[in-house]
């Protein structure tokens, strides 16, 4: 597994190799490199420590976990790679920890919710470690990879043009190459691990097709569950709902709320915008639905990157809507942004343009992700 990621043409670089003793949950969607940095931990640790590794894909429920945990309980360093589908696993690390195991214990899953609902079962178990995630790329870290790979060119928008096309999962980075091919290896990985992530969760495959699709289709635009179930052959718009969770879980999309800028309050009953987590899932979908390339997809990209970029730097911001049109992105009483995939600022609505706030501005593509 190293030496196939040694061999990439570029490195990427992982937050940092734990010292101090303690729980460490690492939370990232798959093929995204948790497993890489698992075992960058355990090459770094085995030729002084008695280490364990352990991926747990195959380990049905806490009791079998428990009994492999209490086997290695004179290990140093303990590497548990995609717990997250042994079901109630926090039970075995709990008894485990309780037990008097109080080296490191890393652990890594691609549910963000069970991992949240595993480790809120565990309050002051460990002084040090904490939780953490690993997550594709954004537009910085892309260019980085590209530039150690030797690939980088000097003019920003044709690197712009590069990532909205490949997105920043590591392996769609690597197989695109320097130029910029379409990394349909990767697309279809990530497709299959989807798919089979959501059928361990008993769903079924057809219906993701179609919620993808959707969403697709009502990138930049607000929407309810009952209208994405209309839209489907989902009859329900709890189980569409059930779906978007799973997506949001699997670190595939994220929902945008509106606000009400009268009282600042989210209207989490409004319709809501849900956006793709990285341009290769807008990729996958837009194959799945068998259409060609539309005239405005580089919009919905810019857009749906920027979200993203925001989200990384702000736990809680929305979007506004009403007669005097929309807001892209807004913190009340702090800032909004707009995103306009053109080389002018056109078309701003009222609401925008009547904002009484300092810190506003239009992402352009010149200027595009700068603060």
């Amino acid at each position: 597994h190293l030496k196939k990621m040694n061999s990439m043409p570029f490195q990427r670089q992982f937050p940092f190799i734990p010292k101090k003793n303690g729980l460490y949950i690492v939370r990232g969607p798959r093929q995204i490199g948790k497993s890489s940095w698992l075992k960058k931990v355990l090459s770094h640790y085995s030729s002084r420590e008695k280490c364990f590794y352990l991926s747990c894909e195959n380990i049905i429920d806490h009791k079998e976990l428990a009994e492999i945990l209490k086997s290695v309980r004179d290990r140093k360093i303990v590497l548990l790679d995609e717990i997250s589908f042994v079901k109630d696993w926090d039970r075995a690390i709990k008894h485990e920890v309780d037990s008097g195991f109080s080296n490191i214990l890393m652990i890594t899953g691609s549910h963000s919710y069970d991992l949240k609902l595993g480790a809120d079962r565990m309050p002051g178990r460990y002084d040090h470690g904490g939780e953490f995630s690993l997550l594709p790329m954004l537009f910085d870290e892309f260019c980085q990879a590209r530039r150690l790979a030797g690939w980088a060119s000097s003019d920003r928008g044709r690197e712009l043009e590069l990532y909205f096309k490949i997105g920043g999962f590591p392996i769609a980075v690597a197989e695109a190459g320097k130029d910029g091919r379409r990394p349909s290896q990767a697309m279809k990985t990530y497709w299959k691990w989807l798919c089979g992530d959501v059928v361990k969760l008993g769903k079924q495959e057809h219906f993701l097709r179609e919620i993808m699709i959707q969403l697709l289709l009502c990138t930049q635009n607000p929407i309810s569950f009952q209208t994405l179930a209309k839209k489907t052959s989902i009859s329900s718009h709890n189980t569409a709902q059930e779906y978007i969770s799973i997506l949001e879980s699997c670190f595939s999309v994220k929902l945008l709320y509106a606000i009400d800028l009268n009282n600042n309050s989210y209207r989490f009953k409004k319709d809501k915008k849900i956006y793709f987590t990285d341009p290769l899932l807008f990729w996958i979908a837009l194959d799945l639905s068998g259409m060609k390339i539309c005239d405005n997809s580089s919009e919905k990209i810019a857009e749906m990157v920027a979200h993203e970029f925001l989200s990384r730097k702000h736990e809680r911001f929305g979007y506004f809507n009403n007669k005097n049109g929309e807001i892209d992105f807004i913190m009340p009483e702090q800032w909004a942004r707009e995103v306009k995939w053109s080389e002018d600022a056109q078309n701003l609505s009222r609401a925008y343009l009547n904002l009484n706030l300092l810190d506003k501005k239009v992402w352009l593509k010149n200027n595009f992700l700068q603060e």
